[in-house]
């Protein structure tokens, strides 16, 4: 009886059962400046975080650098991802306000989301390693610099750098952009001033909640629902592609209109279908008419602040 209650669950449930706390650190969205505006900019990022991941007690699982916010997959008790943010968010202040935009690090409020279940971890995993991607449109989330996305299931991922304990005078000030450093944790390791993000992101450990490289592909890619469930509960758009907000269309006129297409709703109910699509999912007008099976004209006249003269 036992072997067979053992086997109900998969190997990565029963890691989750026995892990430390597992959370989602984002900062407030600066919607109105750009924090982080260029490549040198993006590298004193990567580069404070892995000085803070490794003075903190937490693990950082998965990680994205925005222009105008910050998120973090951590393992850790509260306390222990508190004091990662803490020393990061010191290191950003000192170092930006020298620009010019300690007042915008200020306005970096963290936020700490607790994770509860398998389903969630993997959700907000993939949602942090998307959340470039559905802003830019020249990121591939699996490849991207800025985002751990590439480290996860690579057999050709670089692992290579100079231990940071073998930064000296210039090289490491360069490195840490201060004077008060004097020494780094060695695990770090440096290539061309890059802190490399295998060497301060415990990637195999988030690798040990996915079954295999394929779920996780999949996840990162095609779980719609959990991208919009996350991305709405973090105040955030979706900002989901035609196919993504089709597949969205067809699970409603299921669910909600008991049909397979929008073709065969009424007009009526293909409006009803197109306010879903717009107020939940957030499609643009061009978007829902095509989605909905409406005519654009028809969408336009519904949603008015949101008609646009150019093809979406």
């Amino acid at each position: 009886m036992k072997s067979f209650m053992y086997n109900q669950f998969s190997q990565p449930e029963i890691r989750f059962s026995k892990a430390k706390p597992f959370h989602h650190l984002h900062t407030t969205p600066i919607e109105d400046d750009v924090l982080f505006a260029d490549e040198k900019d993006f590298i004193l990022v990567n580069n404070m975080i892995a000085i803070s991941a490794l003075r903190a007690g937490c693990k950082i699982l998965a990680f994205a650098i925005m222009s105008n916010h910050l998120h973090f997959i951590l393992e850790g008790s509260k306390a222990e991802c508190m004091a990662f943010f803490e020393d990061l968010y010191a290191q950003l202040y000192r170092l930006f306000r020298r620009y010019g935009k300690g007042d915008l690090v200020k306005r970096m409020q963290p936020g700490l989301t607790p994770i509860t279940s398998l389903k969630q971890l993997r959700d907000e995993i993939a949602y942090v390693i998307r959340n470039p991607f559905v802003v830019r449109y020249d990121v591939n989330p699996l490849s991207f610099r800025w985002c751990s996305g590439f480290l996860y299931f690579n057999p050709m991922l670089d692992k290579g750098g100079v231990s940071a304990e073998t930064l000296k005078g210039r090289a490491l000030r360069e490195f840490t952009r201060s004077r008060l450093l004097d020494e780094i944790d060695s695990r770090i390791l440096v290539k061309d001033g890059v802190a490399n993000p295998a060497s301060f992101v415990d990637y195999e450990r988030a690798m040990e909640f996915f079954d295999n490289a394929r779920q996780f592909v999949m996840w990162v890619l095609k779980n719609v629902e959990g991208q919009v469930e996350t991305a709405l509960k973090y105040g955030e758009r979706p900002n989901l592609n035609d196919e993504e907000m089709l597949s969205v269309t067809f699970k409603i006129c299921k669910s909600v209109f008991l049909t397979n297409s929008p073709k065969d709703l009424s007009l009526e109910k293909k409006k009803q279908l197109a306010l879903k699509l717009k107020n939940e999912y957030y499609g643009s007008n061009s978007q829902v008419a095509r989605c909905a099976n409406l005519p654009i004209s028809v969408v336009d006249t519904m949603f008015p602040l949101s008609s646009r003269t150019t093809k979406n």
